[in-house]
């Protein structure tokens, strides 16, 4: 049901760009209006993200999610009635709301049910449904976009939205771990001590650079749900009907979901054989960036249409969002894991709102040589690719301060 959560939250999140030509000559948008609303889903992301993510803490996963995506199924139906610039911006505003704490709050949910060495490859599989879900609803969408008009493709995602909500208040459950906390945190009142547990853990080292190596992972998301189709059509010169773009906006997402699930077991498996958080994720990680930071650049860098869809393909944009989350729940009290995780996607997501909308401006600023204005924004994305991922490798000790984590809990035992 995480999975099948992830699928329509993202999906929410491509439809805009998969419906961005017709909508931008319908409402008459200019590139740098179709950036600020394509990044406007993020500005509420964040704020949403750590208080509702952190919220869940408090009354349980099951409660919160179907609340996020009743919300998200609202706003998708009420956009069926949009007729202008302002009433567009209105609505994406509200889903980023909704969807702000969806991951922070899948990824609690999902972690108590997952033994310490398999976790990445099962926090993988939670992911992978935003890996995959622009590309199961790319051609049903695209093909109502077509045939009968953008509006329909965002009816059709709030229909199934309310579905996956009667499913899930059906199905869904707690952790009996959970269940417990949650009846320790109603006997006990202490509000004033979380954000004193949550501080070390915020800023430590692991956390930090984790959030700094998510933040560029997102920036090249936030890319290819806005722009990469915009992108194939006004560089690239695909018409939405061309078999080569259909391959273009759902083959990254589908080597993409299937790297994330290899990659999360590859992680779990080296972590078993050593023992060590640095070996097994902190290395892949680094990897992984540097490789999407070369290929992302390859895709708007070379001649033919074929060999930049390629390099999209084999760029695995967002493939280290599973193990970044998995290094973060491992150093993160179990108590506030919620609210911790939702600090870190809240900033972790920043991209959504401020990547569309410089790329927007960079490509406007490019005047009529459009080609050149996404080159340079796809140049900045790969540099902070390769920075994030330098930074990661330099800076990162999860070991160490999960053992810094465990003694200092140790002392405060032995001293109460």
């Amino acid at each position: 049901m995480l999975l099948a959560l992830g699928v329509i939250n993202f999906a929410d999140k491509a439809v805009l760009g998969l419906a961005a030509v017709p909508i931008i000559k319908e409402l008459h948008l200019s590139p740098a209006q179709y950036g600020l609303v394509s990044g406007s889903l993020f500005l509420l992301y964040a704020l949403s993200s750590v208080l509702v993510t952190g919220w869940s803490d408090r009354i349980g996963t099951k409660r919160v999610l179907a609340l996020l995506a009743t919300s998200w199924a609202i706003v998708q139906v009420a956009t069926v009635f949009v007729f202008s610039f302002l009433a567009l911006l209105i609505t994406r505003i509200m889903l980023g709301a909704g969807e702000g704490p969806s991951y922070g709050t899948s990824v609690s949910a999902a972690t108590p049910w997952l033994p310490a060495d398999r976790s990445t490859f099962g926090l993988a599989i939670v992911t992978f449904g935003s890996a995959i879900g622009p590309a199961i609803f790319a051609p049903p969408l695209t093909f109502l976009i077509v045939v009968v008009g953008w509006r329909s493709a965002f009816a059709l995602l709030g229909g199934i939205g309310f579905l996956w909500v009667i499913i899930w208040l059906l199905v869904g459950r707690e952790h009996p771990e959970t269940k417990r906390m949650l009846v320790d945190e109603t006997q006990e009142k202490h509000p004033r001590s979380r954000w004193a547990d949550i501080r070390p853990v915020l800023f430590s080292r692991t956390v930090l650079f984790s959030t700094l190596a998510a933040f560029a992972s997102y920036w090249a998301i936030a890319l290819y749900l806005s722009w990469n189709p915009v992108y194939l059509v006004t560089v690239r010169h695909l018409r939405l009907s061309d078999p080569l773009y259909f391959v273009g906006i759902t083959l990254p997402y589908v080597v993409g979901g299937i790297a994330m699930l290899g990659f999360g077991a590859f992680a779990d498996r080296v972590f078993r054989r050593t023992g060590s958080h640095r070996r097994s994720y902190v290395y892949t990680v680094t990897a992984l960036l540097i490789v999407s930071a070369l290929c992302l650049y390859l895709a708007v860098s070379v001649p033919s249409t074929l060999g930049s869809v390629i390099f999209f393909t084999l760029a695995l944009i967002g493939v280290t969002i599973p193990i970044l989350s998995s290094i973060i729940a491992a150093v993160a009290p179990a108590a506030h894991r919620g609210a911790v995780l939702g600090s870190y996607v809240a900033i972790a997501t920043l991209p959504g709102l401020i990547a569309p909308l410089v790329t927007g401006l960079i490509i406007q600023a490019a005047g009529r040589n459009v080609a050149s204005g996404f080159y340079h924004a796809y140049l900045l994305a790969s540099l902070l690719l390769l920075i994030g991922g330098i930074a990661f490798l330099a800076f990162t000790r999860p070991d160490d301060e999960r053992h810094i984590e465990k003694v200092s809990r140790g002392a405060a035992h032995v001293q109460s």
